[in-house]
């Protein structure tokens, strides 16, 4: 345990940034200092780690915090990009959620008109048939179990009606896929039997691999949203499979594209279209606008292109 750690108060905080290369304005030492409190010394250098580098030779190791330096970055800049991650955060937030809502009702309506209002409690009668028939019945059982669970918690009215359920107090498939997080229903989806995906696949205009890399994509996404993570600097842990009509507009790199947030927010748009096909990415564009600022490295530093790549957000498909 480190003993030779001390408290800074907001002032010393602002020092301590703009002795590591920040630029702060002159006349206005107590305002960003209380703005320093307001948003977290730590959380405000999350947002600075891109321009960081080491005082000596220039190669960034943040594990020595004393040799850093932050290049070419105002306080400004800095608030601006913690400001436009959050509006960034909250609106694809509510694109996914929109998703989400759209992919439950297209899974109950798919299981529920191809094997009954409680087939889906037989996973042998929906799965791919490839996958061991001991998977199987162990994701078959956890699954009940959890769903149980779910269905004490669940307040949505319908689901406890004696009616709507089995003799076993398990819901219809239309009202269960309430009940599911978006990374079960994703995983349900996952081991579908292929013909079940072409199905779900064909609603968003995609194939099956397609599919199942997008909604990776968009249950990564989802989860930083939901935890406030950094998104403008993030890398998708598994590089998604991106719609063929917006590849021009991703940064290429060695092996394919960029795994940055362009990949998602275009996987998002191309998803909506079957969704909504009026929803509004304007906020999201006007987010990524500010971000840019019309500095093509940071356009490529979120994954895009091109500067006028986030133009495609504004326009409608068809």
């Amino acid at each position: 345990m480190k003993d030779n750690l001390k408290h800074l108060n907001p002032e010393e905080q602002r020092s301590l940034l703009e002795h590591r290369g920040i630029k702060f304005p002159e006349d206005r030492h107590e305002i960003d200092a209380n703005k320093i409190q307001e948003i977290g010394y730590y959380k405000l250098k999350e947002f600075a780690y891109s321009f960081a580098k080491r005082k000596q030779n220039g190669n960034l190791a943040l594990s020595d915090d004393k040799e850093i330096i932050y290049e070419h970055l105002t306080f400004k800049k800095l608030l601006v990009r913690y400001y436009m991650d959050k509006n960034l955060r909250i609106f694809i937030l509510h694109a996914i959620e929109d998703i989400e809502v759209y992919l439950n009702n297209i899974v109950a309506t798919q299981l529920g008109l191809k094997y009954g209002a409680f087939g889906y409690l037989e996973y042998k009668n929906w799965c791919d048939r490839s996958l061991p028939k001991f998977e199987i019945e162990k994701k078959q059982f956890y699954f009940k179990k959890d769903l149980l669970t779910k269905i004490k918690r669940s307040n949505l009215p319908d689901i406890k009606l004696e009616w709507n359920q089995n003799t076993d107090g398990f819901p219809s498939v239309w009202v269960m896929t309430d009940c599911l997080t978006f990374g079960d229903t994703i995983n349900l989806v996952k081991i579908m039997s292929l013909n079940n995906k072409k199905v779900l696949a064909s609603k968003f205009n995609c194939t099956p691999t397609e599919l199942i890399s997008w909604l990776s994509c968009m249950n990564f996404i989802r989860n930083a949203c939901v935890h406030n993570s950094d998104l403008i600097d993030i890398k998708i842990r598994t590089k998604p499979t991106p719609p063929a009509r917006y590849t021009n507009c991703l940064y290429s790199v060695k092996g394919g594209y960029s795994n940055k947030i362009a990949a998602a927010v275009l996987i998002t748009k191309f998803m909506m279209e079957s969704v909504n096909s009026r929803y509004k990415f304007g906020n999201i564009y006007d987010s990524l606008y500010k971000l840019i600022d019309g500095d093509e490295e940071l356009a490529h530093s979120l994954g895009f292109s091109e500067i006028d790549s986030i133009k495609c957000l504004t326009k409608r498909s068809f």
